[in-house]
């Protein structure tokens, strides 16, 4: 059972490594916009699942209508509406109220998890949950008190649950669907998910590029340093953050009980912010390093409550 377990925490902490680039790539790309940024990043995550897909026969093979309207559906709710309500959030809300919604994730996927799954074991996640959401206040205490009235920011807190519960119901959902489709391989749900999300880049690019009049399709046609960042950030968004961290994360959802997954998912913002420090070469303020300390303390007492209520999902 624990090396079962163990093996699903070495992925789910290897795809959280990956997705906490998100947290710092795109700072290398400030001449482009964030729409920009993530219609990139998903085009060039649709175009490595399409090559993917046309190069292995193995993948080509006819997948029923369900398979695909699923797959459809699961990149619409993990990239276009979790990323529009996001945007939407930072755009109306103040960014740290923002990131300490989205921030706990890991909280509602616990439970959200644990009620799909027919657990009751509802008390196990009461402390880490607690612990959880008082790390997270510890990080963003000093951007909260500048935060303006709810009044004049409500829309963006809306977005920023939307998103939250958007992202919760993706990874119970997908991690349903692989336990209970066991010829459907990490790599294969992976790259048809990437595929579905070339349809979406699409509709996002149109949209982009005849709805939006400050477009500057000269950015795109110069070669510079800025376009150089670009391109080689979209890649690793693409490739390594979106395309290799839902393989690493579809490896986990098969070895883990949703409501440890869920937790684990806080460490993609414990790497985020480690990301943040190396790149801005500093230590983490005395506030923040007590809510990370936490995070840790919380996300540890969680796993050993699982392994201990938990024992019939390592067979």
């Amino acid at each position: 059972m624990i090396s079962f377990m163990f093996k699903g925490i070495v992925f789910a902490l290897a795809a959280c490594f990956v997705w906490g680039l998100i947290f710092i790539i795109p700072q290398l790309m400030n001449e482009f916009s964030s729409f920009e940024v993530v219609l990139g990043r998903y085009l060039v995550y649709g175009f490595i699942s399409l090559s993917i897909f046309l190069s292995q026969s193995k993948l080509r093979k006819s997948y029923p209508l369900e398979i695909w309207l699923r797959a459809l559906g699961f990149s619409f709710v993990s990239t276009v509406l979790y990323y529009t309500c996001l945007v939407l959030a930072l755009r109306y809300s103040n960014p740290a109220v923002c990131t300490l919604v989205l921030s706990i994730s890991p909280i509602t996927i616990s439970f959200y998890g644990s009620w799909m799954e027919n657990s009751r074991n509802f008390k196990s996640l009461i402390l880490p949950s607690l612990l959880i959401l008082l790390g997270l206040i510890g990080i963003n205490f000093p951007y909260l008190r500048g935060a303006q009235s709810f009044s004049e920011y409500g829309f963006g807190i809306i977005g920023s649950f939307v998103s939250v519960f958007a992202w919760s119901w993706y990874v119970v959902a997908n991690s349903q669907f692989l336990k209970s489709t066991p010829e459907m391989t990490s790599t294969t749900w992976s790259t048809l998910v990437g595929v579905s999300t070339l349809f979406w880049a699409f509709l996002w690019g149109f949209g982009l590029f005849f709805f939006f009049s400050d477009f500057e399709l000269e950015k795109y046609t110069t070669l510079n340093s800025a376009l150089y960042r670009f391109l080689i950030g979209c890649l690793i968004l693409g490739v390594v953050c979106s395309w290799f961290g839902a393989y690493l994360w579809n490896k986990a959802s098969l070895y883990l009980p949703v409501t440890m997954a869920g937790q684990l998912t806080i460490f993609e913002t414990i790497f985020g912010l480690l990301f943040v420090y190396a790149f801005e070469q500093r230590l983490p303020p005395l506030g923040e390093f007590f809510g990370i300390g936490v995070l840790l303390s919380a996300v540890i007492y969680g796993i050993r409550a699982t392994k201990t209520l938990s024992p019939q999902h390592a067979a």
